[in-house]
C-alpha cells in the first residue's frame, strides 16, 4: 500500500468523525473527541516514522504480501495495454451466456412439489423475475454470487491453521 494512501484514509476518517462529533454532546462527544485526538496524534507521529513502523501495525499477512508482489510486478505504464473494444463485447456475451446457464441450472434443481415458502422455489422464482425485469441486474447479481461461491471454496480449501476461521457459536440464550 502506498504511504500516502494510509494518510488519505486516516484524513477521511478524521473528517467523518468530526462531522459526527459536531452533532453530539455529553459522553459520546467526549469519546469521539478522544478518538480524534488519538488519530491526529498518530497522523503527526506517522510523519516522523516509517509508514509501517507504527507500534500498532499488524505483521503483513499473505493477502498483503500478494498485493505488494502484484504491485511490484505490475507494469508501470498501463497505456501499453489499451482496452480493446472487442473485449467489452466478449465480456457482455460471456456474462449473458453465464446468466442463462445458471438460470437453466436453477430451474432444473427446483423441486416440483415444493410449497410456496420453499427457499429453493423462492430463489428460482426471484431469479426468473430478475431475468424478465432486469437482465443487467441479474448478470451483476450472478457475478456477485459467483464471487461469493469462489471465496467460500477458497476458505474451505484453506489449511486448518485456524487463521481467519470463525468459531461456530452455540445457540443463543433467551433474554430474561
Amino acid at each position: 500500500m502506498r504511504p500516502d494512501l494510509g494518510s488519505a484514509i486516516r484524513a477521511q476518517l478524521i473528517a467523518a468523525l468530526e462531522r459526527r462529533a459536531a452533532g453530539l454532546d455529553g459522553e459520546a462527544r467526549r469519546l469521539l473527541d478522544a478518538r480524534l485526538a488519538e488519530l491526529r496524534g498518530r497522523d503527526a507521529g506517522a510523519s516522523n516514522e516509517a509508514p509501517d513502523a507504527h507500534p500498532d501495525a499488524c505483521p503483513p499477512g499473505p493477502l498483503r504480501e500478494l498485493a505488494e508482489q502484484l504491485a511490484r510486478e505490475a507494469p508501470g505504464d498501463r497505456a501499453a495495454y489499451p482496452e480493446l473494444p472487442v473485449l467489452a463485447d466478449f465480456r457482455q456475451l460471456w456474462s449473458t451466456l453465464r446468466a442463462d446457464s445458471q438460470l437453466r441450472q436453477t430451474v432444473a434443481h427446483t423441486p416440483t412439489d415444493a410449497g410456496p415458502l420453499n427457499s429453493a422455489a423462492l430463489a428460482s422464482r426471484a431469479i426468473a423475475l430478475m431475468r424478465e425485469l432486469s437482465p443487467g441486474y441479474l448478470r451483476a447479481f450472478l457475478a456477485y454470487v459467483d464471487d461469493l461461491a469462489w471465496l467460500e471454496q477458497l476458505a474451505s480449501a484453506a489449511p486448518a491453521s485456524g487463521v481467519g476461521v470463525a468459531k461456530k457459536r452455540g445457540p443463543r440464550k433467551p433474554r430474561s
